[in-house]
């Protein structure tokens, strides 16, 4: 019996994932795959914001009828978020689940965004539905009011193709929780630097993470040292960029804290030149 459930995210847009397939889909297959498509547009929205726009999201079953399921994604800040761009967040993030999908099918050079570990583990989930059907296709469209602006489409042959690309990568990310890269260019985000307290410390290294991480020191000499500024340099220090030493702790695959171990002052530079 052929089944096809719709999945309806309501806000200034409409976001509908559709999937169409022959064989019943398993509930915890479905479950999952919804749970993952709140949390990668969840964290889409916090990644796009820098986190200057907390967005939490719950699903929840808003009808169910022979054939479909409809639910709605609810998040805090929707009066502000849909407003960040022309389109809508819904049509960026459909953009970015596009690129996503075909860089993990070598389809496009490089990722639109790093993923960690649990990123790609949230992206087998959302395509396993349709994985494991070998006549089922799954069409992910926003539209706004009534007319289609952004959609695109995956099959079963895909899906298993996006699955084992995904398994590739889980494995060459699979690397202690705890360690250390070396040389790696790291710009202030954010400082309060204030021996009473370790908090409000954030930096960004592109080549980990695009987010703003929390920074603490190995030990105070390699604090005072990044601190005491270079004279060649009009910009005060906390506007350079820095090639540092770092320990990188990580939650769940997302890094949460870098431990600055040293950095190299003769290769300090100014990042707008």
């Amino acid at each position: 019996m052929k089944l096809n459930n719709l999945i309806e995210l309501d806000f200034s847009n409409k976001l509908e994932v559709t999937i169409n397939n022959m064989k019943p889909v398993v509930l915890t297959d479905l479950t999952m795959a919804l749970l993952g498509i709140g949390q990668q547009f969840e964290r889409f929205i916090e990644n796009e914001t820098n986190e200057q726009y907390k967005v939490g999201s719950e699903l929840f079953i808003k009808e169910v009828r022979s054939g479909s399921i409809v639910i709605e994604l609810i998040a805090q800040g929707m009066p502000v978020v849909p407003l960040l761009w022309q389109n809508g967040s819904l049509a960026e993030w459909v953009s970015y689940a596009k690129d996503v999908v075909e860089w993990l099918n070598g389809k496009i050079a490089t990722p639109p965004k790093e993923l960690t570990k649990q990123d790609l583990k949230q992206w087998n989930n959302i395509l396993e539905p349709v994985a494991k059907d070998h006549s089922s296709q799954m069409n992910i469209s926003v539209s706004e009011g009534g007319k289609v602006i952004n959609q695109f489409f995956i099959n079963s042959e895909q899906a298993n193709a996006t699955q084992n690309a995904i398994r590739r990568e889980v494995e060459r990310l699979d690397e202690p929780d705890d360690h250390i890269q070396r040389k790696r260019v790291m710009v202030w985000y954010q400082t309060k630097f204030d021996d009473s307290t370790p908090t409000g410390n954030r930096a960004v290294i592109e080549s980990i993470s695009n987010s703003p991480v929390k920074v603490i020191f190995e030990n105070n000499a390699v604090k005072k040292a990044m601190l005491s500024g270079d004279p060649k340099f009009t910009k005060s220090w906390h506007e350079l960029a820095y090639i540092v030493d770092v320990r990188v702790q990580t939650v769940q695959g997302v890094p949460k804290v870098y431990t600055i171990l040293n950095y190299y002052d003769e290769d300090t530079f100014d990042p707008s030149e």
